[in-house]
């Protein structure tokens, strides 16, 4: 490691591993540093989605009267439904392996009732966003379709259904995976990452940064031209440790979800509304299982952000026997739940959020060379990483010569299954440290119906003559990823 870069991209979520990829595939010797593991923040608590944007949509086209009092806002939607198209577009096609198609279903009531005409303006205008690269599928409904679909059955007020309309979205197997597969492309190509290694320290000296890292093995300094401040719903942390407080750019949103198992009609079906109060709500179909949610509320992205309280939960429950009182759901159903700080822009008067994605260049606001990056989504992350670099790009040059930017990356050991290879490949190859970091982050097991813990005690066996731990630590470090799966997730015992 020199200790020498162009750039040091601070964060570990998809848009740090994005960033860091474009920057070293452009020429810039980069390090990325990440305080936890690669994927382990924002990027695991998604909704799992490559979102067709939708949404956004929704939102840019109430009336004429309310764009003509909100033209920004409405204009910034378009913008992000265009670039979430453009973005599913780009990665389904780059990595068809990472992701299934999912049809989902918007029944059209009396409360959501939307015209044919504008739905299908709505879909012609997403379709042009990609040039009809990826399909949508969409397709409307009468509202006898609508009573017989199996993805609408024990839902309340069917028989005054106005019909419904059903598309393809789709959906990642799981997004921690993607995350890790970008930094492990942007390291085939020279950059340098360090996962379990915290900022603690940055301050200007001479055209350099000098960042202090502190990690388990002790603490030391780099220098950097620039710095890449990705770090999610603590962008404003790093920056006010650069001697800034007063440049807040982020604000935290969270979303709750929880799992339940639902009856068998809407096995692999999604279904999508609106509630009372306008905010957008799923079911979202996860193997057997579904994801329901997500439940929003105000946090300031500490750590307590990334659990769901029982407040939450009964929330979500509540407008689910609202919505299907068939069910008839309680908190027993619920097999465990999970939370997520989302960061978003700050809005300009200070107060409240912005739907606006954004690259920062503080340089004039008296902090040389340094970009900041909110409301990053992880279904426009590449779009997000090329705008990063073209901030650096018009300050710096890169020492180096231009990389490939996508390197197939060698062949894997089966991530879904626990076995010698897949172990060792994750710690010796992939920068596993923890349980979680391999059952959660490089294999799909950590998602499976019990969140991985029927293999912690053969993961820990696996890893230990890799991590260089004693029967003793191997046999702690399997308890201790159970006690944590039960603390943040809420898991219930069979």
């Amino acid at each position: 490691m020199s200790g020498v870069y162009d750039t040091l991209v601070v964060g570990g979520g998809i848009i740090a591993a994005s960033a860091g990829q474009h920057l070293a595939a452009a020429g810039y010797r980069t390090l990325l540093v990440e305080r936890d593991d690669y994927g382990a923040g924002t990027s695991s608590r998604t909704s799992r989605l490559q979102h067709c944007g939708l949404g956004y949509l929704s939102a840019a086209s109430g009336s004429i009267a309310t764009f003509l009092a909100h033209p920004r806002s409405a204009i910034e939607c378009l913008s992000l439904m265009r670039r979430a198209m453009q973005g599913r577009a780009e990665f389904v096609r780059l990595a068809p392996e990472r992701v299934k198609p999912v049809t989902f279903i918007v029944p059209l009531t009396p409360e959501n009732a939307i015209p044919r005409w504008k739905a299908r303006l709505a879909f012609r205008l997403m379709a042009a966003s990609d040039g009809g690269r990826v399909p949508l599928d969409l397709r409307i409904l009468s509202a006898a379709e609508a009573r017989a679909h199996p993805g609408l059955q024990g839902m309340a007020g069917l028989q005054d259904i106005g019909g419904a309309m059903t598309f393809t979205e789709y959906q990642y197997h799981w997004p921690e995976r993607i995350v890790v597969d970008t930094i492990m492309k942007a390291r085939a190509i020279g950059m340098e990452a360090l996962n379990h290694t915290a900022v603690t320290g940055l301050a200007r000296e001479g055209d350099f940064w000098r960042i202090t890292l502190e990690a388990a093995k002790g603490s030391r300094d780099v220098l950097a031209r620039a710095v890449v401040n990705c770090a999610g719903v603590w962008v404003d942390e790093i920056t006010a440790m650069a001697g800034a407080p007063h440049l807040r750019k982020n604000t935290g949103e969270k979303g709750t979800n929880i799992v339940v198992r639902l009856p068998e009609s809407l096995r692999g079906i999604g279904f999508e509304t609106v509630t009372a109060a306008g905010a957008p709500f799923y079911l979202i179909p996860l193997g057997e299982l579904h994801y329901v949610g997500p439940w929003d509320s105000i946090s300031d992205g500490r750590s307590e952000g990334f659990r769901a309280t029982e407040a939450e939960i009964a929330a979500i429950l509540d407008q689910l026997g609202r919505l299907f009182p068939g069910f008839g759901l309680t908190r027993e159903d619920v097999l465990y739940a999970w939370a997520g700080v989302r960061p978003r822009s700050l809005a300009k008067d200070g107060r409240g959020s912005a739907p606006a994605v954004r690259e920062h260049d503080l340089t004039d606001e008296g902090l040389p060379n340094v970009f900041t990056f909110t409301g990053g989504l992880l279904m426009t992350h590449r779009d997000a990483g090329r705008r990063l670099r073209r901030a650096v790009a018009r300050r710096l040059r890169p020492s180096g010569s231009p990389r490939p930017l996508d390197l197939p990356l060698p062949p894997h050991p089966d991530l879904h299954c626990v076995t010698e290879a897949s172990v060792a490949h994750a710690v010796l190859n992939e920068q596993a440290c923890t349980l979680s970091d391999i059952l959660r982050r490089r294999l799909s097991v950590g998602w499976e119906a019990d969140l991985g813990r029927r293999f912690a005690e053969t993961a820990a066996k696996l890893a230990a003559r890799h991590l260089g731990w004693t029967p003793d630590e191997a046999a702690t470090q399997a308890a201790a990823f159970i006690a944590e799966t039960m603390t943040e997730f809420g898991l219930r015992t069979p």
